[in-house]
């Protein structure tokens, strides 16, 4: 008798002391969370510092300043656009493997969840908690239009991310990029965010010089920011470039340039765009004799990654819908 009251006792002294454990640990991070829907730790190092989000606002951002040009109407949808991109990078979202989708064009090809665990970054999990939610699959440009708030779809209409440049600069300000202040402009002060750590926004823009205007595109690294074990370096940067002309502030950092490697420059970008607005990815070569090891680098990414035709196809859908925005030239 007295053994089984010992026996039971122990288990819940043994319980008690698991409980504790999950307690403190919960006590240290001060948020509850189902440890399921949280992404494995030993994948952040595949994962870059800055989402592909905050590097292009990066571009954007007036260095003392802290803000974005007041005339840009393209960089809030482009940034929906980088949204779904980031998710299919970390493996959340594919195509749908339907074998009807290849008569439709890319962007109107159906996505669907596939891996529903957080990622740490707020944008991007409320984005993926909307995809994962929604009961029936829709197209890449359908989601870049419902959370940019452009629908008719009353229904649909919550599904528009609010305050996203605010809430990029406040994520950037979070990690030590940027910092925060207050100016007046005539009648109202206006939170601004003015660079705090110059190495991203250096680091990102040597990138993009490097794939635009070098003969052979090699890739430089950050330990911090951008080390060389993250996934995807090449189409990521791929898509920086498809991104920062969509969101029309590719000129920031090429307005430094000479007039003629500024021209080379911008129809090289335009030749990115068409030619990773399909997938398969065919080199067609560049008239301007940059880049010319890329596609190299990109075929030996791909083998040595493996992110499966159903992820590339979302990549090629966005750089697609990023082609038909306006011109970059």
């Amino acid at each position: 008798m007295s053994s089984g009251l010992s026996r039971r006792r122990g288990k819940q002294s043994t319980a008690a002391e698991d409980t504790s454990g999950t307690f403190e640990e919960a006590g240290e991070h001060k948020i509850a969370y189902d440890p399921n829907d949280v992404a494995d730790s030993s994948k952040n190092s595949q994962v870059p510092v800055l989402t592909l989000m905050e590097e292009v606002l990066l571009i954007g951002l007036k260095d003392k300043e802290g803000y974005l040009s007041f005339w840009n109407d393209n960089i809030s949808y482009a940034l929906r656009g980088l949204i779904i991109l980031e998710l299919a990078f970390r493996g959340k979202i594919r195509m749908v493997n339907d074998p009807a989708r290849k008569r439709f064009e890319f962007p109107d090809r159906l996505i669907e969840c596939c891996d529903g665990s957080l990622t740490g970054e707020t944008l991007l999990d409320e984005a993926l908690k909307l995809i994962k939610n929604d009961t029936q699959h829709l197209s890449v440009s359908n989601w870049i239009d419902l959370l940019s708030g452009e629908t008719w779809n009353l229904m649909k209409i919550n599904y528009q991310l609010k305050q996203v440049r605010e809430r990029l600069a406040k994520g950037l300000v979070d990690k030590g990029v940027l910092k925060t202040e207050r100016k007046n402009f005539l009648l109202f002060d206006m939170a601004t965010h003015p660079i705090q750590d110059p190495t991203p926004k250096r680091n990102v823009t040597s990138r993009i010089l490097a794939l635009l205007t070098n003969r052979n595109f090699i890739l430089e690294y950050d330990e911090k920011y951008f080390p060389q074990s993250v996934k995807y370096k090449y189409l990521r940067t791929i898509c920086l470039v498809t991104g920062c002309c969509a969101a029309n502030v590719l000129e920031n950092i090429l307005m430094d340039l000479n007039f003629d490697s500024r021209d080379n420059a911008f129809i090289r970008a335009d030749e990115i765009l068409n030619q990773f607005s399909e997938y398969p990815f065919v080199d067609k070569g560049s008239s301007v004799g940059v880049g010319m090891n890329l596609f190299t680098e990109i075929n030996k990414e791909i083998d040595t990654d493996q992110p499966g035709d159903l992820v590339l196809e979302v990549v090629a859908a966005v750089v697609s819908v990023f082609s038909k925005m306006d011109s970059i030239i």
